[in-house]
């Protein structure tokens, strides 16, 4: 890469804007725990149920049929093995007033590139499977700042009708569809925008929802909103390493390096916790 050397004046670094993590906290499902020490895949089962019947008072068969209960399992397996590697020379590194100080050089790698990049894909995979199973509304009308709450409601009631608990759930919102929503005169008379928490993207609370807004460039094709239930998916890091070397035999000052061996798996029996609106 190119290199620019201080001169007297510069004394400073000139920082990229950056976001934290958005899905980190939403996605660590802390009733679901997926020991992948030592192996790259695991299943875990799940278990049926029968239906009841009409008690009959007199016979052999007073409960119903007996039934052996059934199973399933789920397999999943990683499949995002990530990395870094890069160098300052000794010599860049004393021209340039220190700036590329490796500490700070990983910690800005992870911040501008791995943490946005795994927000990406894990909202990714929860789209992806939003769509593929037609939750929600797929290339629907674009929202209008007098209809987008009344959509995100329907989806919030399509929820509901399946059982799912409104406690944990998450609103997905563009910026654009965001500004729409604030105008919405029903959507001003039920939001709390004092709950604020930036480091976790989150600002505000609708309904029960607790609101991410999410940049467009990082969300899938015409997205609009989504709307995803507590435990639907687990994301898992098996390990995220960095490290700096700084006697290299090729290599006068310091090569850093990272790997993040991670994903985030859709539970099959929470699937349908996830509604998308996309537009056409």
């Amino acid at each position: 890469m190119s290199q620019n050397y201080a001169a007297a004046h510069l004394k400073a670094t000139d920082e990229r804007v950056y976001l934290e993590a958005l899905t980190e906290n939403v996605f660590d499902a802390k009733e679901i725990r997926l020991d992948f020490n030592g192996r790259n895949s695991v299943t875990i089962y799940n278990v049926n149920t029968v239906a009841e019947n009409d008690y009959v008072r007199d016979g052999l068969s007073r409960l119903g049929v007996l039934v052996e209960l059934g199973t399933g399992t789920q397999t999943m397996v990683l499949s995002q093995d990530k990395s870094f590697s890069f160098s300052i020379d000794r010599g860049s590194y004393e021209d340039s007033m220190m700036v590329t100080e490796a500490a700070k050089a990983i910690k800005r790698q992870v911040r501008e590139v791995s943490v946005p990049a795994t927000d990406v894909y894990n909202l990714g995979v929860i789209s992806a499977y939003a769509i593929a199973n037609s939750q929600g509304v797929i290339a629907g009308t674009a929202v209008a700042y007098n209809t987008v709450y009344q959509l995100i409601l329907a989806q919030q009631a399509a929820l509901t009708e399946l059982k799912y608990s409104k406690e944990g759930r998450t609103l997905w919102i563009t910026p654009t569809v965001f500004n729409l929503l604030k105008r919405d005169p029903e959507f001003k008379a039920d939001c709390d925008l004092s709950y604020n928490d930036n480091k976790a993207g989150t600002i505000g609370k609708v309904d029960g929802l607790t609101i991410k807004e999410v940049p467009a460039s990082m969300l899938v094709a015409n997205f609009q909103f989504m709307i995803t239930c507590k435990n639907v998916a687990v994301a898992v890091n098996k390990f995220n390493m960095i490290r700096t070397i700084d006697n290299d035999k090729d290599v006068d000052g310091w090569i850093c390096q990272g790997r993040r061996y991670h994903d985030l798996f859709i539970l099959q029996q929470k699937g349908t916790g996830i509604r998308i609106y996309t537009k056409a």
